[in-house]
């Protein structure tokens, strides 16, 4: 048998999980609201305006390679 303490608390979970399961649902098949990109009255031409984002190729770190070894002397 459970002990009272750890019913309780299952229930208590599982009631939590279900609330509001509904408005999750629907606010999910709504997706994102659309918005503005610019705003009315944007100037792009603007000094204060946003700059727009250039993607710079990621830089290619140089690894060092490890020295070569030494050929073995031949064996007697």
């Amino acid at each position: 048998m459970v002990s009272a303490t750890q019913q309780s608390s299952r229930i208590r979970k599982r009631k939590t999980t279900t609330n509001g399961k509904a408005n999750k649902r629907q606010r999910r098949a709504e997706g994102t609201p659309a918005f503005a990109v610019h705003p009315e009255g944007y100037d792009a031409k603007a000094a204060d305006a946003k700059k727009p984002e250039v993607k710079k190729a990621p830089e290619r770190r140089k690894v060092a390679k490890a020295p070569k070894k030494a050929a073995k002397p031949p064996a007697k």
